[in-house]
């Protein structure tokens, strides 16, 4: 493997890596939308409750079946989101996972290029070297001739 394939093969991982991330503020994003809306619903449902019970004996039948029904509808969203929102989050952990491997993935690819890079310049100093040593040993085969 030469350093060209490396810098490709990093180059890939890094391009993978980038969308994993903007994946992961995207649902990062939709979570925290989740969460602000639950609490959201969380306080209209407590605002309501408290009205509902400040009423008290003026409630008549029909403002007492709205109130079930909206409390009902309020709790089953709360419930939906919720079960949603723990959705988001596992998908969530998931690609920050996912995107922690590609970050490391990366850095095995940069300290594999950077290897490569000191072995060639190890191999060109001492291919260097060596000729240089053969050009002293031929001067000096032509001064004792």
């Amino acid at each position: 493997m030469n350093v060209r394939a490396v810098e490709q093969l990093q180059r890939l991982s890094e391009q993978k890596r980038d969308k994993l991330s903007a994946i992961y503020q995207q649902q990062r994003q939709q979570v925290d939308n989740y969460q602000q809306q639950l609490q959201l619903l969380s306080q209209l449902k407590q605002h309501y409750t408290g009205k509902e019970q400040t009423h008290g004996a003026t409630m008549n039948s029909a403002m007492l079946i709205n109130s079930n029904q909206l409390t009902s509808q309020l709790t089953t969203m709360i419930d939906h989101h919720q079960h949603e929102q723990a959705i988001m989050s596992a998908e969530c952990d998931h690609s920050a996972q996912q995107l922690q491997a590609s970050n490391q993935q990366v850095k095995r690819f940069e300290e594999v290029k950077k290897r490569w890079l000191a072995k060639q310049q190890y191999e060109q100093a001492r291919k260097e070297q060596k000729q240089l040593e053969e050009l002293i040993n031929l001067r000096h085969k032509k001064r004792e001739i």
